[in-house]
């Protein structure tokens, strides 16, 4: 009988620890998911410089704030700021460049934005073109209904 109650004592421990494992584990899931803002970025004023806009791209993008990269983004850019929101882990120490102004360029490319960061994509998802580590990139942005609008980007 004694050897009952140690066993039954023994199997409340162990579902008790593994109750505690299982939701620890969720929440760290849950804090750790891909797709789960960080943090929310303010959307920058009509007013904003080039610059502005593109730090707060930049910072949407570490925060996984789709709302703020959607809205400085133009339509056609964002397939392309959805797959930076899927790829990127973590986007930090951000460095924003002079603005370049091309006025003979198409209205898509005339404003361009160098920027420097240190980026990391998921593990899981990790792209051999576009390593871990200190990127050098640019932004083109044009000037859509008053403000300034990031409507592409490549290499610095």
């Amino acid at each position: 009988m004694a050897a009952r109650a140690g066993h039954r004592w023994l199997s409340v421990f162990l579902a008790a620890y593994l109750a505690v494992a299982v939701a620890t584990g969720a929440v760290e899931g849950w804090w750790s998911w891909p797709g789960r803002e960080k943090y929310v970025v303010a959307v920058p004023r009509p007013s904003a410089s080039p610059r502005q806009v593109v730090l707060a791209y930049l910072r949407a993008l570490d925060a996984h704030d789709r709302a703020t990269a959607y809205a400085v983004s133009t339509r056609a850019f964002r397939s392309t700021v959805a797959l930076w929101l899927s790829r990127t882990a973590s986007i930090t120490r951000i460095w924003v460049g002079t603005v370049q102004y091309y006025p003979k360029s198409p209205p898509s490319a005339r404003y361009e934005v160098p920027v420097g960061f240190w980026y990391e994509s998921h593990w899981w998802d990790q792209d051999e073109t576009f390593p871990d580590g200190q990127e050098g990139w640019g932004f083109q942005l044009r000037r859509l209904h008053g403000r300034f609008i990031i409507d592409g980007n490549g290499e610095a």
